[in-house]
């Protein structure tokens, strides 16, 4: 496929012949039909910007685009092959694309690819500036600086269909004020030959605006405390006029002003997912609802990027510069024989309201016999990454090879056997896969985007365990579990009983204090 490659020298050299991206459990590949440029693009360029996404010195280039998904991903099932999407990865500017489906969105019906293309970025920024960081409701009034920069006209756009009672955007070009009207806002100002304070304090009755976004830094940064109101927020996200401010700190603290800077270079790729997914809940409808337009500048063929690069350079654009893949054929794919992941499944689990009446269903079946553990409390539980108290009462059984669990939670902390109880769910709730290696197999997990649900261990720290958020049916997810300690020696205990078992003696209860003194 074709690809630009960074770092090989001052632009982006084409490669023509770059190795399709190797398939990875857990992600999707694209086939990306238009990218977008963005200013971090020439910065990792020159060498002062460098995400955590970036794999390093030499790179594949681009960060925004939109395409067709053409491997799908089984954490992402509403997206299968063929879905019109648009998303952040490294290596956007090629043929295919592979991405984090956490930071893949799906194109509205309606929106051509090169507008899509122009989003992402942009939506992800804005949402979690105005919303995230600054807390914006419905009603405020908003500022946007560097309102005719690509970002920024999607902020004016947001802030009104979030509900903004007052957008007021700014600019230093006379030509670009339309633009900005045209986006939505109900004041365009021009700090070039207009005073920024005059004109937003007659905006807003002299109090100044709720909050204020800012792309630009530089000097002007310094003016912003006078525009924003009491107790209101001031967001940086951009410094295209340079990182150095003049600030009256007398001027905040009296009025009792919030300052947050924000950037995406530092963060990790699971807190770039929280990003994109935040935005399902109210921009992605607002996008579907036809109330975002995307500008497009111009678009380029990818034979023509030092064009492209070059025309962002000389802040000649006006909305996105894009760069063209839809002349790529489609070309046959080699699908990579898929291979478990985890290994093979060792357990069945069952999750239900009265653990007696379950284990005589399953004797009635001929499995047994059941080892019970009552008030089972795991050491250093958590769910969702928080503390819990759960106990639950557990019964483990074999059929062959397989392993059958039966758990009943015996109290209202919080677990996802309790969610699943909670939804009216009763029956088989996880598979299980056991590893000697545990450690490796976790970091394998979160590596290909799996996220835990819930951790803990039984029997000291060889006897870990996580469920991963892996819904394949209602309810149900993969665990996985550390072979070792007293658990193991437990497991193979219950094994060989069932390969004896005449059918008598048919429950065992044993102390959960064994597993913490073998």
């Amino acid at each position: 496929m074709r690809a630009l490659i960074g770092g090989i020298g001052p632009d982006w050299v084409l490669k023509p012949d770059v190795a399709l991206p190797a398939l990875r459990l857990g992600a999707v590949r694209v086939r990306v039909v238009a990218a977008a440029l963005n200013r971090a693009d020439l910065y990792m360029l020159t060498g002062t910007y460098s995400p955590k996404l970036k794999p390093g010195d030499v790179y594949p280039a681009g960060m925004e685009f939109a395409g067709v998904v053409e491997t799908s991903s089984p954490l992402a099932p509403s997206m299968p092959v063929g879905t019109r999407v648009m998303g952040v990865t490294m290596g956007a500017f090629a043929d295919y694309a592979l991405c984090d489906p956490r930071m893949l969105l799906a194109i509205p019906d309606g929106m051509t690819f090169e507008q899509a293309a122009c989003l992402p970025v942009a939506l992800a920024t804005e949402h979690d500036a105005l919303v995230t960081q600054a807390g914006f409701v419905a009603g405020q009034s908003v500022l946007v600086v560097g309102g005719t920069t690509s970002i920024g006209l999607v902020a004016i756009q947001m802030a009104k269909a979030l509900g903004a009672s007052t957008v007021i955007a700014t600019t230093t070009s006379s030509a670009k004020r339309g633009a900005m009207l045209a986006a939505g806002a109900d004041v365009a100002i021009n700090t070039a030959s207009e005073s920024l304070v005059e004109a937003v304090l007659a905006a807003t009755d002299g109090k100044g605006v709720d909050i204020t976004l800012d792309h630009l830094g530089g000097e002007q940064f310094g003016l912003l405390p006078a525009v924003t109101r009491t107790q209101g927020t001031i967001v940086n996200i951009g410094r295209l006029a340079g990182p150095v401010a003049n600030l009256d700190l007398d001027q905040v603290s009296f009025r009792r002003q919030r300052l947050i800077g924000t950037t995406f270079s530092i963060r990790t790729p699971e807190e770039l997912g929280e990003v994109c997914m935040a935005l399902h809940a109210s921009v992605m409808p607002a996008l579907a609802d036809g109330k975002f337009t995307p500008l497009i500048d111009s678009v380029y063929p990818v034979h023509a990027a030092l064009e492209a690069a070059n025309r962002l350079r000389d802040n000649a654009a006006l909305g996105k510069i894009l760069l063209s893949f839809a002349d790529a054929p489609e070309q046959p794919v080699q699908r990579a024989p898929v291979h478990n992941f985890f290994g093979s499944i060792a357990q069945l689990g069952y999750v239900v309201k009265d653990i007696d009446a379950s284990i005589a269903g399953f004797v009635r079946s001929g499995i047994g016999p059941w080892f019970l553990l009552r008030g089972v409390q795991p050491e250093n539980f958590t769910y969702k990454g928080a503390p819990s108290a759960m106990a639950m009462d557990v019964a483990v059984a074999n059929s062959g090879d397989i392993q059958i669990e039966i758990i009943t939670p015996v109290n209202d902390a919080p677990s996802m056997y309790r969610d699943f109880l909670d939804a009216g769910r009763e029956g088989l709730q996880h598979f299980a896969y056991w590893s000697r290696d545990y450690q490796a197999l976790y970091e394998r997990a979160l590596a290909a985007g799996f996220s835990v649900g819930q951790e803990g261990q039984l029997g000291g720290p060889s006897g870990r365990f996580a469920y991963l958020e892996t819904e394949h049916h209602a309810g149900t997810c993969v665990e996985i579990s550390d072979l070792g300690g007293a658990k193991a020696a437990l497991f193979d205990y219950v094994k060989k009983a069932a390969q004896h078992w005449d059918g008598s003696n048919a429950v065992i209860v044993i102390d959960p204090a064994m597993l913490a003194s073998h």
